[in-house]
């Protein structure tokens, strides 16, 4: 994993643990959803009580299990200890999920479904279905797109699991979602923080006084999401983060 970080940024997990009939049920309920009507649809907000639906807590449930076993593998893989990383995920009030369902297109060269960027969260699990349409930025010239595999996952690694914990040594990448002229496209990103209370702050062992020395302050979640709901972002990676950036 950590390999394929430091040279490809996205990769793809398959023989993941997930029970593709959990897989199948969420999205079969999520394409139920989106058929129905405008004003139907608005009567299932969600409630104090109930922010959830129960086949969607199956489903994240699932992607907290595999996010924690991905952390503590890339932790291991790093040469830290194996809960380095997910010892600061034990709450879940960060999780954010994006689902997005995107109509066929009739111009797609023109049109993007999500623009230029990277993620500023931790770790990104994306479910994509096999239309396909997520493209990553290659050395900044040509973007190349993320070929669909049943039963896989796309995992990325986001700003600060590279720039702040790890220094550096795993990538962040520049992505965005394309249409199709012909298809409609399902997509779910589940997006992994840590507690607003955690500390982010690269380990000792990843620190090198004259190669690479700390690039950023430690700094909680809850700081930095405060700045990305406060600061505009410009095109690509955001700015926020830069805050606590170490002047050279």
């Amino acid at each position: 994993m950590v390999k394929a970080r430091e040279k490809w940024v996205f990769f793809k997990l398959m023989d993941h643990g997930v029970p593709s009939e959990v897989v199948e049920n969420f999205t079969s309920r999520l394409h139920e959803l989106f058929d129905l009507p405008m004003e139907q649809k608005l009567k299932g907000g969600k409630t104090s009580s109930l922010p959830l639906g129960s086949t969607m807590i199956e489903y994240m449930e699932e992607m907290d299990k595999l996010g924690m076993i991905i952390m503590e593998m890339l932790a291991h893989g790093l040469g830290v200890a194996d809960d380095f990383f997910s010892k600061n995920f034990e709450e879940k009030e960060a999780t954010i999920f994006r689902i997005s369902r995107y109509p066929p297109c009739p111009l797609p060269e023109k049109i993007v479904g999500i623009g230029i960027h990277s993620d500023s969260q931790t770790l990104t699990i994306l479910y994509q279905d096999q239309v396909g349409g997520i493209q990553v930025l290659k050395d900044d010239k040509q973007w190349i797109g993320v070929r669909p595999l049943p039963n896989s996952f796309v995992i990325n690694i986001a700003d600060t699991l590279e720039q702040v914990w790890t220094n550096g040594r795993l990538k962040s990448v520049i992505h965005r979602a394309v249409v199709n002229k012909e298809k409609q496209r399902l997509s779910i990103a589940y997006f992994m923080n840590s507690t607003s209370s955690a500390t982010i702050e690269c380990p000792q062992q990843l620190i090198d006084s004259v190669s690479n020395p700390r690039k950023y302050v430690p700094f909680t979640w809850g700081e930095l999401r405060h700045l990305l709901l406060t600061t505009r972002r410009v095109r690509g990676k955001a700015v926020a983060i830069n805050n606590f950036l170490i002047s050279s």
